[in-house]
């Protein structure tokens, strides 16, 4: 008698997926495939592009680099004139641009503790260099909260008939829910009234001039979220306000002459940067960025110009499907 032959558990099933026995289709490509295919592709994207880079260019903006202009850390606020050739109707935004500013570096980027930004403020690794100060914790720590831009700015309106008005900034519609619903909470017992009280035992940042809970909002302040979302690229802007659209400002900035106060902190000169304040409107694609509708066009273009080029190929020295079976026969 045969012995048993034990049981082989790890044996796949006897099924059509697990043995991939499935029906499979090959794609063939063919003039008749490809060439509409490609027509297909400029097609689409040369309108996509049009529309695009139109939209691109409907939007308002007006940029002003100020870091030479303005002595900073003197306490004094530093005045720039502003004109406004024409209203600027619609939802304004108000943002502030750094350049050479690298935030996508590796060990920047990691130098921070997600756990602590949610509330638990003694969790501190992987915040190095600026962990704790003497033993006591750094809140919030890393290297980017260190590094928070901390300029300030006050726009005002010089109407030609009467007294200057002080355009009113909000920050409703700043920041990203996810950020301040998921990302970022004060510690448990946390009271608007006395905030520092639930902050005791822990030290502000080295470059900070006033710890995070004197700050609105303490670890949702909207300036502190908006720093910490780090940027992909060296030259960036990052929003600061909103215009509230009331009063005077109810359809947007009036055109005319304003006077930007910025309070000079954050230091550029470190690393060969520049700084600056951008007003601009929006559109249905977003902000300002001709780029996206000019690499549509030039891709459509591509394509048109590949098909006109397979077409006359095909014509020239292609086969027809009664040739390419007589071929094969």
């Amino acid at each position: 008698v045969e012995p048993e032959q034990p049981l082989k558990k790890n044996r796949p099933k006897d099924t059509k997926l697990r043995q991939q026995k499935l029906p499979a289709w090959q794609p063939i490509l063919t003039a008749s495939t490809v060439i509409p295919t490609i027509f297909c592709v400029g097609i689409v994207f040369i309108p996509v592009g049009i529309a695009l880079f139109v939209a691109s260019n409907g939007v308002q903006e007006v940029s002003h680099n100020y870091a030479k202009q303005c002595d900073i850390g003197t306490g004094t606020p530093c005045n720039i004139e502003i004109t406004l050739d024409k209203d600027y109707t619609g939802d304004v935004f108000f943002y502030y641009s750094l350049d050479n500013f690298y935030q996508n570096h590796r060990r920047y980027v990691k130098s921070r503790n997600d756990q602590q930004y949610l509330g638990k403020l003694t969790e501190t690794s992987d915040c190095d260099p600026f962990k704790d100060i003497n033993g006591v914790p750094i809140v919030p720590c890393g290297a980017v909260a260190n590094s928070m831009f901390n300029d300030t700015f006050v726009l005002t309106f010089k109407p030609t008939a009467g007294a200057p008005v002080v355009v009113p900034f909000t920050t409703k519609g700043v920041l990203w829910e996810v950020d301040k619903d998921r990302k970022f909470k004060n510690p448990d017992g946390y009271n608007p009234q006395n905030p520092c009280a639930s902050y005791a035992n822990t030290v502000k940042p080295p470059n900070w001039q006033r710890p995070l809970c004197e700050m609105e909002g303490g670890m949702q302040n909207v300036d502190f979220i908006v720093w910490m979302r780090t940027a992909a690229l060296p030259n960036f802007r990052k929003l600061y306000r909103k215009l509230s659209r009331e009063g005077v400002f109810i359809n947007g900035l009036p055109a005319g002459a304003y006077t930007l106060a910025v309070q000079n902190n954050y230091p550029v000169r470190a690393f060969n940067g520049e700084k600056g304040f951008v007003i601009s409107t929006t559109s249905w694609a977003g902000g300002k960025n001709n780029f996206l509708g000019i690499a549509y066009i030039v891709v459509g273009g591509i394509a048109v110009v590949l098909g006109v080029i397979f077409v006359a190929i095909h014509v020239r020295f292609g086969h027809s499907l009664g040739e390419m079976s007589n071929l094969q026969s």
